[in-house]
């Protein structure tokens, strides 16, 4: 039987089918129909794409993202994280048969590619490679944009492509949902010369998508685990009605069962604010994840928790939320303390340049970063990366009392030095700076 969502059958010859569908796409574009020749699913794209207006002759498509801005989208994409997989399932394809694979996310915008060294160099000429957009709408039919726009893997093969300059090639792709919300994160392609065609490439990209959900599926309940153990910390400090959600607001556990089920209407940046309009109700950080919990007092209830950051006299740094004090490592320690040093925030590049002294370092930045976000959770923002206000930071407040003038008050805290021991360029300056300034009207004196 026909798959209706593979563009070349295994018994047809592929040169000969490409002529065929060269001559449809021609008659297609002059009379505005489709012949009958042509598969539903690509006839559909093609009617959508002359809806939104495509040029069927028009060359390239819009860069969206300049490389830089690519790689750091891609680095902080949850689909990043399965590259491995990628690699591994669809490794022999890429490099015996000459193909590529990419990842979009759920706009259609390429983010990242690796493959065949000739069929990446030739990808580029149609600017099929990070920052640009494939969407059906920027760049008419094509395994990305169609498989994003009827949510299913897909297969397009040579003259299927709405665009005249794309017909040498053929493409598989499979749209990658979210486990936690269903939404689709991106797709996952596969691209070649048509002439490399096989209706066993889209079966390899489902696969590849699969698994790579599968991946994330893991992922998340690993992820609900860790935010049940703060909340299950949380309820035996204070007690009370409570909720722990995903950062999607999906229900992990509650107190009392009937916020026990479902989803709420919380916003991905949503934090301390008040729940759809409802004054009792509020939402907290709860480490990965979000806290609910009553705004107002009911009856006998423990205060709303805190988020806190010890950096001074600790040589790593303590961080106080629902579930107690927890001590981080030293190298989230040295990252928590560089971005407190700058609120306004830095880049991965700027982190790893103070981290390591030298450039080149920003994946592996970027790997702390994730792994920091599992215990501070939403605190830790990002483009650039910086803390939330809603946390409070030690050395924060003792610089905005030195700032304002406050020298009793500073010196009256009796806080120990900036990250002792810590041996980073910019953490010693500081440090050096705010053992100075506590010890200047003393010294003038």
């Amino acid at each position: 039987m026909r798959d209706r969502w593979v563009g070349l059958q295994a018994d047809v010859d592929a040169r000969g089918w490409a002529r065929v569908l060269r001559r449809a796409h021609e008659i297609a574009v002059a009379s505005g129909r489709a012949p009958s020749v042509v598969r539903e699913v690509i006839a559909q794209s093609w009617q959508r794409c002359t809806d939104e207006g495509v040029d069927p002759g028009g060359p390239g498509v819009p860069q969206v993202l300049e490389p830089d801005e690519a790689r750091e989208r891609w680095a902080a994409h949850p689909l990043s994280r399965a590259t491995g997989i990628l690699q591994g399932v669809l490794g022999q394809l890429l490099y015996d048969a000459r193909h590529i694979v990419v990842v979009s996310d759920a706009d259609g915008c390429l983010l990242w590619s690796d493959g065949h060294p000739d069929v990446l160099a030739a990808s580029e000429k149609i600017q099929f490679s990070p920052g640009h957009a494939w969407s059906e709408a920027a760049a008419g039919t094509n395994a990305v944009g169609t498989a994003l726009a009827a949510d299913h893997a897909v297969q397009v093969f040579s003259a299927e492509h709405y665009r005249a300059e794309i017909h040498p090639w053929q493409c598989s792709g499979a749209p990658v949902h979210d486990p936690d919300t269903g939404r689709v994160l991106g797709v996952i392609d596969v691209t070649g010369s048509y002439r490399t065609a096989h209706p066993h490439n889209l079966s390899l990209v489902q696969t590849a998508a699969q698994l790579v959900e599968s991946h994330l599926r893991m992922e998340m309940l690993a992820r609900d685990n860790r935010i049940l153990e703060r909340f299950v910390q949380h309820t035996a400090r204070y007690g009370g009605p409570a909720a722990a959600l995903s950062p999607s607001g999906r229900v992990i556990a509650a107190t009392p069962t009937a916020w026990a089920a479902g989803r709420l209407p919380v916003e991905a940046s949503a934090l301390a604010a008040v729940l759809d309009g409802d004054p009792e109700l509020s939402l907290h950080p709860l480490g990965e994840g979000r806290l609910l919990v009553p705004s107002r007092p009911l009856g006998r209830r423990a205060p709303t928790p805190s988020f806190r950051i010890g950096l001074l006299g600790t040589a790593r740094a303590t961080f106080t939320d629902p579930g107690g004090t927890h001590h981080l490592s030293l190298r989230h320690s040295e990252i928590v303390t560089l971005l407190a040093l700058h609120p306004a925030g830095l880049s991965a590049r700027d982190l790893a340049a103070q981290l390591y002294d030298a450039e080149g370092h920003e994946v592996s930045v970027r790997a702390e970063l994730h792994r920091l976000r599992e215990a501070l959770g939403p605190l830790l923002l990002t483009r650039p990366y910086r803390l939330s206000s809603d946390v409070s930071v030690d050395v924060c407040e003792l610089e905005a009392l030195l700032t304002e003038g406050r020298h009793a008050e500073a010196v009256s805290l009796g806080v120990g030095p900036l990250l002792p021991g810590c041996q980073l360029g910019a953490i010693s300056r500081a440090r050096a700076r705010l053992e100075r300034q506590l010890a200047l009207p003393a010294a003038s004196a």
